[in-house]
């Protein structure tokens, strides 16, 4: 959790508490507002010596915070010197016309004069590029026919039905507002493989039952700030996978990317070996109806039944595709 001290003046004080809750949830971040209000015997400068001691250093920009004139002695030792030794990154935000030195541009620089809203964005885009590496450059993308999908799924948490365009640009361009996106296809495909494509890519192990495996991936995505796209998903599927909490969920009405699941012995050894328990499971007797290798399947799906206590299903599996009678005999 990286701290950020916001520079701010008095007139902007309420702008500055909304800024944070902003980023707060949006970002893995602790902002300081009332510690970051200038005094009435301060001016920026000195209250940038103070943000020195954070991660992170935020100046908000206006006719009252900005000081006339900017004297290059006092500035320059505090926001280069002293920021690089500290360790402190400098962000400035512009909130509204005002003198303030040029060279402040060549940093990390966020103009929201016109547009404070997409400055949050973007100083939100700022945040989690610097927490990932290496950090990549800043997209200012922000498509005005996609602002539905901006106020409701970057800005809050949310859950919304999406076309399978709009979905496709979305992730690739919000993608910097977010910990990490996942997509999900889901048209066509059970509850079990639907789970086990997103536990896959959330890196999480899934050898549990369906509705289990679910559970898993809600309270996981739930305490982070992600985008999961669900593909074209059917009722039940959407239903179980979405989390809520931190994370938001776009629906694609039709679907964009699909994948079909093998009914193949290769398939349901590698959901094996990884774990994937319940699409194995269903794979696996999809080849038992087909008479494929049923012996191999049945001992797969016996061990599987007694990994989730399901006795009597185990039982009955070897019951029904056990040695007979007579060749066990011969064990002894």
């Amino acid at each position: 959790m990286r701290s950020a001290f916001l520079v701010h003046a008095h007139g902007d004080r309420a702008f500055a508490g909304q800024l944070a809750e902003f980023l707060e949830f949006g970002c893995n971040v602790t902002c300081y507002v009332e510690d970051g209000l200038i005094g009435k015997q301060q001016d920026v400068i000195s209250k940038a010596e103070e943000a020195l001691s954070a991660d992170v250093m935020v100046l908000l920009l206006s006719r009252g915070s900005s000081p006339t004139p900017w004297p290059r002695q006092r500035w320059e030792p505090v926001l280069v010197d002293q920021a690089k030794e500290s360790g402190t990154e400098v962000v400035t935000v512009l909130l509204e016309e005002c003198p303030f030195p040029a060279l402040l541009r060549r940093g990390s620089f966020i103009d929201g004069a016109k547009n404070r809203l997409a400055a949050q964005r973007l100083l939100k885009r700022w945040f989690w590029r610097h927490e990932r590496e290496p950090v990549e450059s800043t997209s200012n993308q922000v498509s005005e026919h996609l602002e539905n999908l901006y106020s409701g799924l970057a800005d809050h948490a949310g859950t919304m039905a999406v076309g399978g365009v709009d979905a496709v640009q979305f992730a690739k361009e919000a993608a910097d507002e977010f910990e990490a996106v996942f997509w999900g296809p889901c048209h066509g495909r059970t509850l079990a493989e639907a789970a086990g494509e997103l536990g896959s890519q959330l890196g999480i192990m899934l050898d549990g039952q369906g509705k289990e495996n679910c559970g898993r991936i809600r309270d996981l995505l739930s305490a982070r700030r992600c985008l999961v796209v669900l593909d074209a998903p059917a009722p039940v599927v959407a239903a179980e996978l979405t989390a809520g909490g931190r994370t938001s969920t776009a629906v694609t009405q039709e679907p964009v990317k699909v994948v079909e699941t093998p009914h193949t012995v290769a398939r349901a050894k590698s959901l094996i070996d990884t774990r994937r328990f319940a699409e194995a499971y269903e794979v696996l007797y999809a080849l038992l109806d087909q008479v494929i290798e049923p012996d191999w399947c049945a001992r797969e799906l016996t061990w599987i039944c007694e990994h989730w206590d399901r006795v009597a299903e185990a039982n009955r599996l070897r019951f029904d595709y056990g040695p007979a009678a007579s060749e066990q005999l011969t064990l002894f």
